[in-house]
């Protein structure tokens, strides 16, 4: 697919804007006045500040430092592994989630529409391609991706590395979780370094592998302690504001950065739970599954302020994965590739949403089907069947959490609406 943007319906405004943009992108001190000024205007939340720190460095390392190889890969693929190897990931899914909150995602959807990418695709991976079309991501060095949770990651990022004349490799996850998977995954791992950094020239340091895996143990203490300060009824912290974890959970483990942030967010929640919690009208208590529109919506406000309905807990906040063991680093990466909630049979997604329905006192869950996300949606007969027999009502809405255009929020309203009422 020929991924040019002459012919398309850009107006000679937008290309201005464009090519702007992408300078200003690719200087260093536009990024370091950004890591200045935006941390300290846009929120008064410890945690929410370090994130801001964070990706707008991550920003700066894409863009316009370049003293670091840039891995791309899918969101599968453990951060703890790219840090571990000196190089900074890049995720197109995660780009295109963060493109939302920057204007950007409007021009990555029409773009990739307007170069032949099919508008049933998952809109993450449209805006990525839209956006990488555009010119607006980074420079790369390598692509990996994982096969397991989402086919159309691995897919796109073969088709950028084949665009770049770049290596790259895919890992073929098993879906069982027994020995000889975790024997099979973890030479691939192996193999996967040694040929990365061969094709990157970098050497691999075992005691820097070391230590990302050591951060990431200690970032993992610090999530658990919000998950278990989160049980506390009222609940302490809105559950909206938790729904972007995904980002932070596949990015951040590994850096620094993770422990920063969980520590500062483990704080506020404890200050939220000894005092007054973040929700002031809470009803009755719903677990979250799949993701929420990262774009401007009142839906989540009209559930929580209006209804009283608390999130108390969602399923992307899951930390999956059990202690790393830092003396095989590797190993320990690959039970946690396999590990994944969504990796294997669909009854181990319904065992977690029932483990943690229990666990924070749940009377109904909510399941946020984002158009062409096929593995999550795939699995709604299977979650609703298993919560039916556990007497637990599920409402499955559809939206997108990229493209406005499909997400129909007055019907939905209606829709919540009369699901609270019959928890009530």
């Amino acid at each position: 697919m020929a991924h040019s943007l002459e012919g398309s319906s850009l107006s000679r405004q937008q290309r201005f804007g464009l090519i702007a943009g992408r300078r200003l992108m690719r200087s260093g001190a536009a990024w370091r006045l950004a890591e200045t000024v935006v941390p300290r205007q846009f929120t008064t939340k410890a945690h929410d500040r370090v994130a801001y720190t964070f990706f707008l460095g991550l920003g700066e390392w894409l863009y316009a430092n370049h003293t670091k190889p840039i891995l791309w890969c899918n969101i599968a693929l453990p951060s703890e592994l790219v840090w571990g190897l000196g190089m900074v990931p890049f995720s197109p899914e995660t780009a295109a989630g963060l493109s939302v909150g920057l204007g950007l995602s409007t021009l990555g959807l029409d773009t990739s529409e307007a170069i032949g990418y099919p508008i049933d695709l998952c809109s993450f991976n449209r805006c990525a391609a839209g956006l990488n079309a555009a010119g607006l991501c980074p420079g790369s060095d390598a692509y990996v991706a994982c096969s397991n949770v989402c086919d159309v990651s691995g897919q796109l990022l073969a088709e950028f590395a084949h665009e770049r004349g770049r290596p790259y490799h895919l890992l073929d996850v098993p879906q069982s979780q027994d020995k000889m998977a975790l024997a099979y995954l973890t030479a691939q791992l192996t193999d996967l370094v040694e040929r990365v950094t061969s094709e990157v020239g970098i050497s691999y340091d075992p005691g820097r592998m070391r230590q990302a895996v050591r951060l990431s143990n200690q970032a993992r203490v610090l999530a658990l302690e919000v998950a278990e300060l989160r049980e506390s009824d009222p609940a302490p912290i809105r559950g909206s504001s938790m729904l972007g974890q995904l980002g932070m959970l596949t990015t951040m483990f590994g850096h620094p950065g993770a422990v920063a942030y969980y520590t500062a967010l483990r704080d506020y929640t404890l200050e939220r739970q000894r005092g007054t919690p973040e929700q002031p009208n809470q009803r009755l208590r719903l677990y979250w599954l799949h993701l929420k529109p990262y774009y401007s919506s009142d839906l989540l406000a009209h559930l929580e302020d209006d209804l009283g309905a608390v999130i108390a807990f969602e399923e992307t906040s899951t930390l999956w994965w059990q202690a790393l063991d830092e003396e095989q680093p590797l190993r320990a990466l690959a039970g946690k590739i396999l590990a994944q909630y969504m990796n294997g049979p669909l009854e181990r997604r319904a065992d977690l949403a029932l483990s943690h329905i229990k666990r924070y006192q749940c009377v109904g869950a909510i399941h946020f089907s984002h158009w062409g996300c096929r593995q999550s949606n795939g699995a709604l007969h299977v979650l609703r069947t298993r919560l039916r027999k556990a007497g637990v009502p599920l409402l499955a809405i559809d939206g997108d959490c990229v493209d406005p255009a499909n997400l129909q929020e007055g019907p939905l309203r209606t829709r919540i609406d009369a699901f609270v009422e019959m928890l009530s």
